[in-house]
C-alpha cells in the first residue's frame, strides 16, 4: 500500500483559516474604530472577500479527497472516515491540472461510489510543476494495462 496522494491539511484548513481570520479581523477592526461610518466600503470588501472565498475554496480546495493509496490493481480514497475503493480498469479518464495550487489530479470512474463519480486529489509535492506530473502518466499507463487483459 503505497500513498501518492500529497498532504493537503495546509490548503483544506490552514490557509482558509488565515483567509477568513484575516478578514473577520478587518471587519471587526474597522466597526470598532469607527472608520467605517466614513465609507461603506470598509463593510462591502470584506464581505465580498469572504464571499469570493467561500466559492473559491469551494471549487478548488474542500472538494479534495484526504488520502490516495496504490493498493496495486487498485486504488484507495479516503475523504473524512469515507472510503472508495476503485479498481484500475473501472476508471474511465485521469485529468490533471498542474498549474494551479494546489496541483489537482482528477478521476473519473464508471460506477458512482460513497465519494462520487469524479474524484479529486493533490499529488505530492515537487519542485517544477510546469510539466506534467510522473504520476499522471504511470496511472494512465497502467489503466490501458488494465483495461486490456
Amino acid at each position: 500500500m503505497k500513498k501518492i496522494s500529497g498532504s493537503n491539511v495546509y490548503f483544506k484548513k490552514v490557509f482558509p483559516f488565515l483567509w477568513f481570520g484575516f478578514l473577520a479581523f478587518f471587519f471587526v477592526t474597522s466597526l470598532e474604530s469607527g472608520a467605517g461610518c466614513n465609507s461603506v466600503m470598509f463593510y462591502i470588501i470584506p464581505i465580498f472577500l469572504t464571499v469570493f472565498g467561500y466559492f473559491l475554496f469551494k471549487r478548488l480546495v474542500w472538494d479534495l479527497v484526504d488520502e490516495v493509496y496504490d493498493l496495486g490493481d487498485e486504488l484507495l480514497f479516503r475523504k473524512g472516515g469515507t472510503e472508495q475503493h476503485v479498481k484500475l480498469r473501472d476508471i474511465v479518464n485521469i485529468d490533471c491540472a498542474p498549474m494551479n495550487s494546489p496541483e489537482r489530479i482528477t478521476v473519473n470512474v464508471r460506477h458512482e461510489g460513497p465519494l462520487g463519480k469524479e474524484l479529486v486529489f493533490n499529488p505530492p509535492m515537487r519542485m517544477f510543476t510546469f510539466t506534467r506530473n510522473p504520476l499522471i502518466k504511470e496511472l494512465i499507463e497502467r489503466v490501458d494495462r488494465a483495461r486490456n487483459t
